[in-house]
């Protein structure tokens, strides 16, 4: 088995190549609706990329896309160098990139935790032993060790037990599609903490977004606009991109936004990192206040 995050071993290094790549990609509802048009996006093996858009704005669909499980009405997507289209590598594709949806009771179909863990596996021809391993160790990953039955869990435990599913493939990447969409804030926490790590641990990520605030660790933000890409930036170039987000109707990040609301008073806030302690920190150096003194993780 490749080595990678479902059996314990490092993940290969990929970050020089390319790992998901849109060429001119259009996708049109069979209502005749236009969902997505000219998309032309490279996603880079280990990167975290984020994509962020209002309801409506074709967020779903690309991520379908991006992930194999649709296929572009006009362009070519390809998936670790293959092309998403052709039908026969579709085993391939599953194993390459897997897709966690905001709902995580649409990806759980049985009563055990374990069964539904080993269902994906068993699709694709895996033995007991090596279900077993793999399970075993996106369990102690994820945190799941205790799950057991799956309709007792919480929205939160459910979409880690969704999330482990997918990750029990051994992916080289994973596309998360408003992942905490149905969480409250405490679940909303750990499943970022947790995408996060599976980031730190090698994996490729793309998440799905209307809420910028839940990607400010992204490595780069695409924004997505009444299907076309209407913009991208780096993580660090994004408080001097806030007037993007606002053109498109998209809310800026709450720290980002009240510092430049208060430089916008007078008071030159500068952010060491996007976290409330850090603008705490900033309006203090700014006012000549004593700082908190503490670190903070962006």
């Amino acid at each position: 088995m490749t080595p990678g995050i479902a059996d314990g071993k490092p993940a290969p290094a990929h970050s020089a190549g390319c790992f998901i790549r849109c060429e001119g990609v259009g996708y049109t509802y069979r209502s005749g609706a236009r969902a997505l048009r000219d998309i032309n996006l490279e996603i880079a093996e280990g990167e975290f990329a984020a994509v962020v858009g209002h309801n409506g704005s074709g967020k779903s669909t690309l991520a379908m896309l991006l992930s194999g499980l649709e296929k572009p009405g006009a362009g070519i997507v390809t998936l670790g160098g293959m092309n998403t289209a052709d039908t026969s590598k579709s085993r391939e594709l599953r194993k390459l990139c897997g897709i966690v949806f905001q709902n995580p009771e649409n990806q759980l179909v049985f009563e055990k935790v374990a069964d539904d863990l080993a269902f994906g596996l068993k699709n694709l021809g895996f033995g007991g032993e090596e279900i077993e391993k793999r399970i075993a160790e996106v369990s102690r990953i994820l945190g799941i060790e205790e799950f057991t039955d799956s309709f007792e869990l919480s929205m939160g435990q459910k979409q880690r037990v969704a999330i482990a599913g997918a990750l029990a493939m051994n992916p080289r990447g994973m596309i998360f599609d408003e992942p905490t969409a149905m969480l409250d804030p405490r679940g909303k926490r750990d499943i970022q903490r947790i995408i996060a790590d599976l980031h730190r641990r090698g994996l490729t990520v793309v998440y799905v977004t209307n809420v910028i605030d839940e990607v400010l660790f992204a490595d780069r933000i695409i924004l997505l606009n009444q299907g076309r890409i209407g913009g991208e930036f780096r993580r660090e170039e994004l408080p001097s991109r806030l007037d993007e987000l606002r053109a498109l109707g998209l809310e800026a990040p709450v720290i980002l936004d009240a510092a430049d609301r208060l430089r916008a008073r007078g008071l030159a806030v500068a952010l060491k990192d996007f976290s409330l302690e850090g603008l705490i920190e900033g309006i203090a150096a700014a006012a000549g206040l004593p700082g908190t003194g503490g670190g903070a993780e962006s």
